[in-house]
């Protein structure tokens, strides 16, 4: 199961989010785009002279990272994280298996973990902040607000994670982003 061109226009059709109950399901591509316009806002502020090759980098890790769930569909994140507990790095069967996939995406990934961490850090921060804003707009019940919470807790981890890995950065700007991004309310016609 390798990742085919011929998948591509399928990133449009495959939805996340199946696992938890909401108003709508946004597709794989939107949430990719999503991701890369984030991520380019909070790169842009937590490092504004950020060179040309950082930026295409970002835009690749952004735009391909879950270019895998085209072929696997969207596996829920709390089975993700235990894997990544029980596992050694990189050895998690649903790592192993996305990287099979997508073995272009997989090493790009490594490249920015490895060698331009602060690049892998905006593209992160940018995917969880997108979760957050699904769940907040999209998301139903009293298990939208607790991943809303959980999402709002991985990011200040990963904040203070990239702070201190990657100290020349002005990490509290990808707050501004935050906080611009979550201040929008959506209300859905069933809400009212």
């Amino acid at each position: 199961m390798q990742f085919d061109i011929r998948n591509l226009p399928f990133a449009g059709t495959v939805t996340r989010w199946h696992s938890v109950n909401c108003h709508r399901y946004p597709s794989v591509a939107e949430h990719s785009c999503l991701v890369a316009l984030y991520a380019r806002e909070i790169a842009s502020r937590v490092y504004p002279d950020l060179s040309a090759d950082d930026q295409v980098l970002l835009y690749e890790l952004a735009l391909m990272h879950d270019l895998s769930e085209v072929v696997t569909g969207d596996m829920p994140s709390p089975i993700k994280r235990q894997l990544k507990q029980v596992f050694p790095p990189g050895e998690s069967p649903i790592d192993q298996l996305e990287a099979s996939i997508c073995p272009d995406a997989a090493a790009r990934e490594h490249q920015a973990k490895t060698t331009r961490p602060h690049i892998y850090s905006c593209m992160k921060l940018a995917d969880i902040l997108d979760a957050m804003v699904v769940i907040k707009q999209e998301g139903k019940g009293p298990v939208a607000l607790q991943i809303e919470k959980e999402r709002a807790e991985a990011f200040e981890a990963l904040l203070d994670s990239a702070r201190k890995s990657c100290p020349e950065g002005d990490w509290s700007r990808a707050h501004e982003v935050r906080e611009a991004v979550m201040s929008l309310t959506h209300v859905q016609i069933d809400e009212i």
